[in-house]
Order: structure tokens, then C-alpha cells, then sequence
């Protein structure tokens, strides 16, 4: 059984607090157990269950995983789903990593308690500071039944990621619509489309705003799922906005080389990080960017490597000629670079997902104007009859509201542009650097000076100003995880995790601040050039994820999760070494090696 917050009297010092139970959440509590067996920690979750996205309470039909099997779950228990899942090269229904990692932290025990035993969960986190006095953190907290509960630890991890905060529409007249208005993250616990569900006949017409890979998942659920309580079929509605980020691309899952079980593997190697069209974490000076990057030829291979996802999507979803369409199917063409990443991506997971939304599912690009009682109004007049509202609008960046505008601004994270004072104060310190690492990114990556337009996503906070987007740079107490903008979450994860606790513990070698200080105002000068929609943050990695991991064990001087020195040096080891797939299997021996090189 998972504790519950204690409400008498001042809690004890906790050598550790994690505030957020998904998968960077149980990484970091697990990892830092295996190297502190004996530590007193407390995993600090609002949801019901372990997992984030992939919580329990958050799944609905036909919610899939977005990687693959070989690349998902933890090192030191590769998840292995059983034989009766189906599976669609290589990739399995949401439920079975839910399930993995319920199964985790039941499995995995340290000084006779389990790691479950450790999670607090419906417990919201409303303040988080840190004494002057006695470098103690606090956090403030309040359970499901209100009561309030603060407590005290020597170290904090902010693992609360980048799917916490659900980003909703705007529906004016809302207030007087009679069906629930659910966002994707609630979807699942709102029991839709299920034989649990309440009412469904009454939930004849569903609406999905939004574009997203989730918004997808829910109008082919929606159209394609069987219940025993309804007795009507559904009749579903998608509303793409124009004011939004417009509708996603989709790639095909299946790998076009046979080395790979899947496009996610792919994703999965070190040459993909090579054909970025910039990349940070690689060497400079090298005859790769030469060619890449400052020569016409280069740039020509890169759009043409990159567009060919695009290619293939277009001709396989067939907008203009596909028989039986629906008039408004052509709304959810994506012109979107993928090179550029300037739209949602998705994968295909379904081989008639085409023909189910191009005879089933009614298509509209417009925004909604109005909400009345059973329908929304869009903005060229047109009404459209719906029960339900399902928001799949994404989410909200994380602004971490529960440190404080100070607090935020001393460590480097996020502060909401309405914060004059602050954002002033922030932007006269890293004006200068900011501009300094702007002319660095166009000298070594001329191309970026030259991206093609396209219209950013708007500007609601500072950036992230995390050292390898990680540690505050004056504060070494407090570490944050999840922030990067990863395909693979699980790949990041304990390189990410490793890496925190060896700056919480003293054991990393940083280098000083100044040095810091240009190194993060330079990749997020990269991020912001490089992804030109959303990257004014400084957290996406895309096409880096792999070269990031391997910078972070690097400065950790950890390397068993790759060829050695010597085997890299011959052809074939060079080769294999860029074209292999990360697995998760890999990275099995980085804690033992962490143990004997940084704890002996």
C-alpha cells in the first residue's frame, strides 16, 4: 500500500523528495535507492497510480505506446509484454506499459520496504522553498481530503515532466453545454468508450478539438469501439483549429531497413543524431558538418532525407481521391516539415486508420466561436451537434507555479511573462550572453540563419536555464527531470536520473559558472534556431536525444552502454557503433558502473 501524508505534527527529514510518480519519477527513485538503500525518500504524485501519461487512470481503448518494445521500460527489467498482446511491429496497446510499471515498483525492494511503499499519491504539491537558514526544502502539500502536509527534505527532484498541465481551449459559453468537456488527460478516467461507461447513449455525438496524436487515437476509438452500454452508434466530429498548431503528420511505424523492428528503433541510433541539421552534442570541426551543413549538396540530401516521411504520408492517406470520403476530410492534410518539426508527428498504428475517419469521422478546420447546450458554433457560422467535448490540445509548459516567481527565477527555470519585474531581472542578466551564443550557432551552423518561415508557437514564459537541461547552475540540492523534448522518454530517463544524483551528491565535476552560463545561453540559442516553432524554450531533442544521453554519461565517464574506445577505432566497430539501436537492455551495467567509478 502507498503511504499517506501524515498530518501530525512536522514530518521527518526526508533525504530526498520526488515530486512526480511517471516514468522519470520511478527512475530517479529507484536509482537513487540502488546506490542509497538505506535512504528515507518520498515519491509525491496528484494521480492515483505510478506511470504519468502512462498511469492507469489515464488509458482508453485503442491507446497505444508510441515506441517500441526493445526500447521501452527500465534496464534493469526489460519490459517483455505477454505473449497474448497484440502487437504491430513491434509496438503494443498502452495498458501493457501501464501495467509494467505498476509491476516495477511492487518488484524492486530496498532495506525491507518496497519501492511502492515510498509514493504518496493523491497528493497535490502547492509551494516549494528552500530555507535560508538551514538549506532545508519544504513542500507544501494537500491530499485528497484536503488536509494540508509539509514536508522537509535535505534534496528534491522535479520530475513532474512535460504532461502535467493540460493546455484547454478557449469555449466561450461553455457554462452552458450539458456533456462533460474532458481533456485527453482525464479522457480515460471519464470511462468513455468503455463498458463502465455511465449514460452512453446519452454521449451519441463526440467532438475532438485539436490535432494531436491523441486526438487521432480518440476519433478512431471513438468510431471503432464497442460497447455494451451504448445502444446507438457514435457519430464524431473533428475540429482542427486554424489558430492552433493544425493537424498532425503521421509516420509509418514499420521500418524501411530490416535491421529494425520498428521506425522508433530507427529513431534509436546514433547516425540519426547525425543528420540533424544541427547538433550540439556532436564534435564540431568535423568534415560531417562541413558537408552537412555548409554545402548546397548537404543541405539538398537533408530536405530530401527529411521530406520523404512527409512524401509518404500524403500519398498513403490519398486527401484528394480516397473513395468514400467525407466532405471536409481533406482538413486533415499536414503540410508540416518534418525536418524542421514544425507540426505534430505521429506514428500510424492501424492499417485502416485511413478508410475508418475518411467514411466515419467529420472533418472541420475552424475554431470554435460559441458553446451552447448540445453544440459548439464555428467561426463561418456552421453548428455542430455534440454531447461530448474532448479536448486534445496538448499541454501547458512546465512553469513549476509551486516554487514562486524568486524561487524560479534564482534556479533557472520558467517565469510567466507577467512577471515584469522578474522576466526584467532575468533578461538583463542573459541579454548579453543570449546574444554572444546567437552569433556562436550561426557561425558553427550557417543553414540555420536561412530556416524557412513559419509561425512560432507564442512566447509565454522565459527558457529553461538548466545546465544539460538538468541542474540549476548556483543550486546543487535541486535537480529537474523530463524537461527535454525526447521521442523515447525511456531512453533519457536514467542517464538523466544518474546524472542528478551525482550533482545532488557531489560527485560531478562542473565546471564554473561562467562556463555553465555560456554553455546553457548557447543551447538554447541552438534550440530556438534550430526548432523554430516551439524551441524558444530550449528543451527539444528530437533528432539529439540519443547524443544528449551519450553527453551526460560521458561527463560521468560512464561507458558501458556503448562499444569500447578500441572497437569504435576499426571500420566495422565505427559502423555498428552508428547504426546499432540504443536498446534498453544497453544501459543494464550504468549503475554498477556508476557505483565503482564515482562511489568507491
Amino acid at each position: 500500500m502507498a503511504t499517506k501524508p501524515s498530518t501530525e505534527g512536522k514530518t521527518p527529514l526526508l533525504d530526498l523528495a520526488i515530486l512526480g510518480a511517471g516514468i522519470y519519477g520511478i527512475c530517479a527513485a529507484n536509482t537513487y535507492l540502488a546506490l542509497h538503500p538505506a535512504a528515507h525518500i518520498k515519491v509525491l504524485d496528484s494521480d492515483t497510480n505510478v506511470g504519468g501519461v502512462w498511469s492507469a487512470s489515464r488509458l482508453y481503448p485503442n491507446f497505444w505506446s508510441q515506441t517500441g518494445i526493445r526500447v521501452s521500460g527500465f534496464p534493469d527489467k526489460v519490459f517483455k509484454p505477454p505473449a497474448e498482446a497484440p502487437e504491430y511491429h513491434g509496438l503494443v496497446e498502452a495498458k501493457y506499459l501501464s501495467r509494467y510499471l505498476e509491476e516495477y515498483v511492487d518488484g524492486h525492494e530496498y532495506d525491507g520496504r518496497s519501492l511502492r511503499e515510498r509514493f504518496v499519491f493523491g497528493c497535490w504539491v502547492r509551494k516549494v522553498w528552500k530555507g535560508v537558514d538551514d538549506g532545508v526544502w519544504s513542500i507544501e502539500t494537500t491530499d485528497i481530503e484536503g488536509r494540508e502536509v509539509t514536508y522537509r527534505a535535505a534534496k528534491v527532484i522535479v520530475a513532474t515532466g512535460l504532461s502535467s498541465i493540460p493546455s484547454m481551449p478557449s469555449l466561450p459559453g461553455k457554462e452552458a453545454f450539458r456533456g462533460p468537456i474532458l481533456h485527453q488527460k482525464d479522457f480515460g478516467r471519464s470511462r468513455l468508450l468503455t463498458d463502465d461507461e455511465t449514460d452512453a447513449d446519452q454521449h451519441e455525438h463526440i467532438t475532438i478539438i485539436g490535432g494531436s496524436k491523441s486526438a487521432a487515437d480518440i476519433a478512431y476509438a471513438a468510431t471503432t469501439t464497442d460497447t455494451t452500454t451504448s445502444t446507438k452508434p457514435r457519430k464524431v466530429s473533428w475540429i482542427i483549429r486554424t489558430t492552433g498548431k493544425g493537424p498532425l503528420s503521421f509516420a509509418g511505424v514499420k521500418s524501411p531497413f530490416a535491421k529494425y523492428r520498428n521506425l522508433t528503433e530507427v529513431g534509436s541510433i546514433r547516425i540519426v543524431g547525425c543528420l540533424s541539421s544541427a547538433n550540439p552534442y556532436l564534435p564540431a570541426s568535423t568534415w560531417r558538418e562541413w558537408f552537412l551543413y555548409k554545402t548546397r549538396v548537404g543541405d539538398w540530401l537533408l530536405e530530401q532525407i527529411w521530406t520523404r516521411p512527409l512524401k509518404e504520408y500524403l500519398a498513403e492517406a490519398d486527401f484528394g481521391g480516397r473513395e468514400g470520403r467525407l466532405e471536409g476530410f481533406e482538413g486533415l492534410r499536414s503540410e508540416a516539415s518534418v525536418r524542421w518539426r514544425a507540426g505534430p508527428i505521429g506514428l500510424m498504428q492501424r492499417d485502416d486508420f485511413w478508410d475508418v475517419v475518411a467514411r466515419k469521422v467529420q472533418v472541420y478546420r475552424d475554431d470554435v466561436v460559441e458553446v451552447k447546450e448540445n453544440a459548439v458554433v464555428l467561426g463561418d457560422g456552421r453548428v455542430v451537434r455534440t454531447d461530448v467535448l474532448a479536448c486534445c490540445t496538448g499541454w501547458k509548459a512546465a512553469e513549476f507555479s509551486f516554487l514562486g516567481v524568486q524561487e524560479a527565477g534564482r534556479l533557472g527555470a520558467p517565469i510567466s511573462l507577467d512577471q515584469a519585474a522578474a522576466v526584467g531581472r532575468e533578461k538583463a542578466h542573459w541579454a548579453e550572453l543570449d546574444e554572444e551564443a546567437d552569433r556562436k550557432v550561426l557561425a558553427r551552423w550557417p543553414c540555420l540563419a536561412n530556416v524557412p518561415p513559419f509561425t512560432p508557437d507564442p512566447v509565454l514564459a522565459t527558457p529553461y536555464r538548466l545546465y544539460n537541461m538538468t541542474l540549476p547552475i548556483g543550486d546543487h540540492s535541486i535537480a529537474f527531470l523530463g524537461l527535454p523534448l525526447v521521442p523515447n522518454s525511456y531512453h533519457t530517463a536514467l542517464a538523466q536520473t544518474l546524472y542528478a544524483i551525482a550533482g545532488l551528491d557531489g560527485k560531478l565535476r562542473l565546471p564554473p559558472q561562467e562556463a555553465m552560463e555560456k554553455d546553457v545561453a548557447f543551447t538554447n540559442a541552438w534550440c530556438k534556431r534550430r526548432y523554430p516553432v516551439h524551441g524558444h524554450m530550449g528543451n527539444v531533442l528530437e533528432f539529439e536525444m540519443v547524443a544528449f544521453t551519450d553527453r551526460l554519461l560521458a561527463e560521468l565517464g560512464l561507458e558501458s552502454h556503448r562499444l569500447g574506445e578500441r572497437e569504435r577505432g576499426t571500420w566495422s566497430g565505427w559502423w555498428m557503433d552508428l547504426t546499432d539501436p540504443c536498446l534498453a537492455g544497453d544501459y543494464g551495467g550504468l549503475v554498477d558502473e556508476y557505483r565503482r567509478k564515482l562511489m568507491a
